[in-house]
């Protein structure tokens, strides 16, 4: 079968979308390789209408691998602020530090080198590969798997199975057009399509032409080679995803001061959903009453003041849908040692830190949450 990368390519060319990491030119593959990893990290999960200011601001401050690995981490919270899953900019800094420690600030070329990355995947890893080094490896996310579902006028997507057909028909794809070329590792020179091209190419159909709803059929450079067009089942491929099922919970956050109201308690959290977080101890509904008898027994018997917060914070994490409430123990930090610190979680490093610092310190946008409703 004829491949459809020329005609797809050739679309991708005129009709592309113009943001500043495809229309910048850069004096080399390393700064090309560092702009690309920043802008795919940040548009994963994040619309583009926000990454785009945020992309230029951080760029600003972090221009390259080596000011990333340094960044101090309520700069680089500031900076990730409003684009939300902030484990993604803390992934991104510790694969900084691999580069620069690791690989003397040198970017990998190949995607299985890039998969060596902290936070790099098989998405990540392939479409940096592809675009800044040429390597003829498909990038799959969810504009290229309803593309090429479509394609193959395909509607189990979603399984293990469905998805291996997509990855196997892409990847044949790539071999069998760019290996019947002259290659270049560093830049293809006898041809007009490169591989970073076609995965841009799919990503960009998918997300102006061939959509998820009203698809612009007519409009398609490959719908003469798309099975469901032909059949008229392009409203079938590919099925709706599954969703997962949404859990609610009610959480409660415990927000310790010292009685000059000077100090608050946070930990470091080590497992869990907020691993590597820093905030507020967090206990969960499921035990939620006998864990309040217990602090209000604890605070008539140390002298402590317990004080319930007459409001109520929501946060969403993956399939969680948590309602907040925070309550507000002022004790004696004599006291703490001996009696309070037995009652957080043996997984989690506390700290005592001044309550005016306590908002660049909190590393959740939940803790905030929680924070905002006690000022």
């Amino acid at each position: 079968m004829k491949s459809f990368f020329p005609d797809l390519v050739s679309w991708y060319h005129l009709n592309k979308r113009n943001f500043p990491w495809r229309t910048s030119v850069f004096s080399d593959v390393e700064t090309f390789a560092y702009h690309t990893w920043i802008c795919e990290v940040m548009s994963q999960q994040t619309i583009l209408s926000v990454v785009l200011p945020k992309y230029e601001k951080f760029l600003l401050q972090c221009p390259t691998v080596y000011s990333l690995a340094q960044c101090p981490e309520h700069t680089l919270r500031e900076l990730w602020s409003g684009l939300g899953y902030y484990a993604r900019a803390r992934n991104l800094q510790k694969g900084a530090q691999y580069i620069v420690e690791k690989l003397n600030g040198f970017f990998p070329k190949t995607q299985e080198e890039w998969m060596l990355v902290p936070g790099c995947g098989p998405y990540t890893s392939s479409i940096i590969a592809s675009i800044c080094f040429c390597q003829p490896v498909p990038a799959i996310d969810g504009n290229v798997i309803r593309v090429t579902s479509r394609l193959l006028e395909l509607t189990d997507v979603w399984s293990t199975a469905g998805q291996r057909k997509i990855n196997d028909f892409l990847k044949i794809n790539f071999q069998n057009f760019f290996y019947s070329y002259p290659f270049s590792i560093n830049k293809p020179t006898s041809f007009d399509v490169a591989p970073g091209d076609v995965n841009q190419a799919l990503m960009e159909l998918g997300a102006t032409v061939c959509k998820k709803n009203s698809p612009l059929c007519s409009e398609c450079p490959i719908a003469n080679h798309c099975l469901a067009f032909q059949h008229g089942t392009v409203h079938q491929c590919p099925p709706s995803k599954p969703r997962k099922q949404i859990k609610e919970e009610d959480i409660y956050a415990i927000f310790f001061e010292d009685k000059e109201k000077k100090l608050a308690h946070i930990i470091q959290r080590k497992i869990g959903f907020l691993k590597n977080t820093i905030g507020f101890p967090l206990f969960s509904s499921h035990f939620s009453q006998s864990f309040l008898d217990e602090l209000f027994k604890f605070a008539q018997e140390h002298g402590a003041t317990l004080e319930y917060i007459n409001k109520n914070f929501s946060h969403s994490i993956t399939n969680h849908k948590l309602k907040g409430k925070v309550v507000r123990i002022i004790l004696n930090q004599e006291t703490w040692n001996s009696s309070w610190s037995k009652l957080l979680p043996s997984h989690a490093e506390g700290q005592w830190v001044p309550i005016s610092k306590l908002h660049e310190l909190l590393s959740s946008s939940l803790d905030r949450k929680a924070f905002s409703l006690l000022c």
